[in-house]
């Protein structure tokens, strides 16, 4: 103990000691980046071979000779890998094995199969731990890679150089006195084991100081980078927010925290007056839970509502995201009241006979469908009535075209204020149209398309007297909407034969 007390040894266990403790506070507050975990493993490591050395010492056991010094190369060699990994590049992993194993055949030959020279010993271990620093220096001082750590970068080249010549010149030195048959008994006494000592670990600290502000200079960078990243993002939300079409609003907890002009256009209200209102303060009150459901699922998704603009409605489109895990979210307004306008004129034209307004046979059939299907369910009763204008041909072949067109008009007209607001009616043919009644047993729709018949009887559509024929047909259980109508439409042919302008039932 005396001699260790007396060494540099104690001071280079300190040092290193220090170092690992160092190694591993950087690999703490320098998460997740490559390298630092891999220092730190490194210096523990090579602490772990000083400590068995010194158990060498103590112990003279060749177990812990050959352990400490091959845990002391690998420990070297786990600090060059984490400096490619750190510089992104493939790190040569194989070197840890290959030194700790190249110095544990050759300390286990010394051992138990023919005694060397320790200064050869001595050479051998410290020609491994010069060379595996060169390959470090060479990758930290070739890359090319952020050019802000090109100055630190070849700082930890050259200290790490400065090692590596070190080591290699004790290794010349174990060589010389290996040759010359000189072997120290007392290590301690020797040049070449006090070289690194002395020479060696000061230039190895630096070098691990050098690490550890090259990645305290990477944070930084990269920090600087997201910093000037989130600036680039936040301009371009701000012009974002100021050319859209859309009103954008930044919500926290539901509360309007920003709004861009659009939203002050939108909504005909000032920033001032935005600014702290409850989002479903800006849709009618028959919306505002759902927007309330909307602001919990902030899905990204569009969805329909009715937005009031001065107290008067339109239509709105509205979607709303997660901006934050801190509760913000961000939510963009439209107003699709035209494009709502035009949906509805285009399911009008699509739905409709453009000449007399009445469903066409297409959406008919659609909702007939639906409407029997209803009947089937709840067990009610449902008619279908089949309507023909008596002698129409007449009326086009003797007063034109135009004539006929305007009667079919004031008829259709006509039906559609007789019939309820559940009937179906629609344009099946030329002057044929059809009435579905749901809920209406065979008795009530007979008395309503009686009293259609008698008022038509008494009107002049054009100055024209026109009347209708019918046919009436009940909904059987089981029945199809085709066999139903079939019904319908032969009741409509008896009263043709029958003499027209009449009803007649189906039998």
């Amino acid at each position: 103990m005396e001699t260790l007390y007396f060494s540099p040894l104690l001071l280079g266990i300190n040092l290193m000691l220090g170092c690992a403790i160092a190694s591993t506070a950087l690999w703490y507050f320098a998460r997740p980046y490559c390298g630092p975990g891999v220092w730190m493993s490194g210096a523990w490591t090579l602490n772990l071979g000083i400590w068995l050395f010194i158990g060498y010492m103590a112990s003279a056991s060749p177990w812990l000779n050959i352990a400490g010094n091959s845990l002391q190369l690998a420990g070297e060699a786990l600090l060059m890998v984490g400096v490619f990994r750190f510089l992104g590049l493939p790190p040569p992993w194989w070197t840890v094995p290959a030194s700790a194993g190249a110095m544990s055949l050759v300390m286990s030959w010394h051992w138990f199969v023919a005694p060397i020279n320790t200064e050869f010993v001595v050479t051998f271990y410290a020609l491994i731990g010069g060379l595996l620093p060169i390959q470090a220096c060479r990758a930290l001082w070739v890359a090319r890679e952020e050019p802000e750590l090109s100055g630190v970068r070849r700082f930890v080249a050259l200290a790490f150089a400065g090692f590596a010549l070190i080591t290699l010149l004790r290794a010349l030195l174990g060589l010389i006195d290996g040759l010359q048959g000189i072997e120290h008994v007392d290590v301690t006494r020797s040049v070449p084991y006090l070289l690194p000592y002395n020479f060696g670990i000061p230039l190895w600290v630096i070098g691990l100081v050098g690490l550890a502000l090259m990645t305290m200079r990477r944070i930084l960078a990269d920090s600087r980078r997201h910093a000037e990243q989130a600036e680039d993002s936040a301009e371009r939300f701000e012009r974002l927010m100021r050319i859209t079409q859309a009103g954008v609003v930044v919500l926290e907890r539901g509360r309007i925290v920003d709004a861009n002009p659009m939203l002050e256009t939108l909504f005909a209200r000032s920033r001032e007056h935005l600014l702290g209102a409850e989002l479903h303060s800006l849709f009618a009150p028959a919306e505002q839970i759902r927007v309330e459901e909307l602001l919990g699922r902030a899905d990204g998704q569009p969805h329909d509502l009715e937005a009031l603009r001065d107290a008067v409605p339109f239509a709105a489109e509205i979607s709303i995201a997660q901006l934050r895990e801190d509760g913000r979210q961000v939510a963009e307004i439209r107003d699709v009241s035209r494009r709502k306008a035009l949906e509805q004129q285009l399911l009008h034209l699509a739905t409709t006979d453009p000449l007399t307004e009445a469903l066409n046979r297409r959406a008919f059939e659609e909702r007939a469908s639906q409407a029997l299907q209803r009947s089937q369910r709840q067990n009610l009763p449902l008619c279908l009535a089949m309507l023909d204008l008596d002698h129409f041909k007449q009326v086009n072949d003797r007063h034109g075209h135009i004539t006929g067109d305007a009667v079919l008009r004031e008829f259709s007209l006509l039906c559609r204020q007789r019939a309820r607001a559940t009937d179906l009616f629609a344009r099946v043919g030329g002057e044929e149209f059809i009435l579905l009644l749901p809920d209406s047993d065979l008795e009530a729709a007979a008395q309503g398309l009686e009293r259609l018949r008698t008022n038509l009887a008494e009107r002049n559509l054009q100055g024209l007297r026109i009347s209708v024929s019918i046919g009436l047909a009940e909904w059987r259980p089981g029945e199809t909407l085709e066999q139903l109508q079939q019904r319908a439409d032969t009741a409509l042919y008896a009263a043709k034969v029958a003499g027209r302008d009449r009803l007649m039932r189906a039998t």
